[in-house]
């Protein structure tokens, strides 16, 4: 079996489905549709595809990651991404085109490279992610992010769900520990990255690389209106690391813990245990990227 295609049939994709179903007509191809009873890793695992493709949002690509990394690494497949969510965070931060025929085309004319994914320890939770970790009010601003409102602004609906949370930003006491570096602050948010982009395609870590075998970590300082004004307005000009507001590292491994708890949405996962540890798994998956991909090139 070439490809193994696994989709998100409430996504209500249909016709998009169809399409790519046309796309890969000449190809051995097994379909799955992503449901509570589907055991994805024994799915995947018994199907021995040489590539995984998840066609969904981050959600759907966060699921088949999960159940890949269950798999030994000596038999894990590839993995594509064809983007059928609302945001396509991952998508964008591998370079995939959001036009399906782009996208396909893109995965059966080049080679996978290897890819770093997160892997999160926490007492009673050990899971991966392969794009962002927000933690903080970035969780708040998540649930405000109806399925309305996502029909309705689509990339756009984490700036909508924003506007509830800015006038009541919580401030977080966190002590983390960065490869050992022990920092204490109070703190609007935390995102621990291995892509660049997050909610919508913004790009919350500029400096990341999904295969140099580090974590981006971004530390937002509690502050006033106009501190988040000045965040905001860094981010637009691209220069979002050099804030005063910001502390960016990077690194392999970050514990944390703080009062009040702290929740983390991981690539539309919600954890709420503390204290909840970081690890990057480098080289963990062959992955298609895109031109545009943040990856390392060649002298970098």
């Amino acid at each position: 079996m070439q490809y193994h295609v696994i989709w998100n049939g409430g996504s209500g994709k249909s016709l998009q489905i169809e399409q790519l179903r046309r796309l890969l007509v000449d190809v051995p191809t097994r379909w799955t549709e992503m449901q509570r009873d589907v055991d994805l890793h024994q799915c995947i695992a018994a199907s021995e595809c040489q590539t995984v493709i998840a066609a969904g949002g981050d959600g759907t690509v966060n699921a088949v990651v999960n159940a890949m990394m269950k798999i030994d690494i000596a038999s894990r497949p590839n993995l594509a991404v064809i983007p059928l969510g609302t945001a396509n965070d991952f998508a964008g931060t591998l370079g995939i085109s959001d036009e399906i025929n782009l996208a396909v085309a893109e995965m059966r004319h080049s080679e996978p490279i290897r890819m770093d994914v997160v892997k999160v320890f926490a007492e009673n939770y050990q899971r991966w992610f392969a794009n962002v970790a927000a933690g903080g009010n970035c969780v708040r601003v998540s649930e405000e992010m109806t399925d309305e409102i996502k029909q309705r602004w689509g990339a756009l609906s984490y700036v909508r769900g924003a506007i509830s949370v800015l006038a009541d930003m919580n401030s977080y006491r966190v002590r983390i520990d960065i490869d050992g570096d022990q920092i204490e602050m109070d703190s609007w948010a935390i995102l621990i990255a291995n892509g660049r982009t997050n909610a919508g395609r913004i790009e919350v870590a500029p400096l990341a690389s999904t295969d140099d075998g580090l974590l981006d970590v971004v530390l937002i300082k509690d502050g006033n209106v106009m501190d988040m004004v000045e965040i905001v307005a860094g981010n637009l000009s691209g220069s979002f690391e050099q804030c005063d507001q910001v502390i960016y590292r990077q690194a392999k491994c970050v514990e944390l813990q703080s009062s009040p708890p702290m929740r983390f949405t991981m690539d539309g996962e919600i954890v709420d245990e503390e204290p909840i540890r970081f690890c990057i798994e480098p080289a963990a998956i062959a992955m298609y990227v895109g031109r545009d991909g943040s990856i390392r090139r060649d002298g970098d």
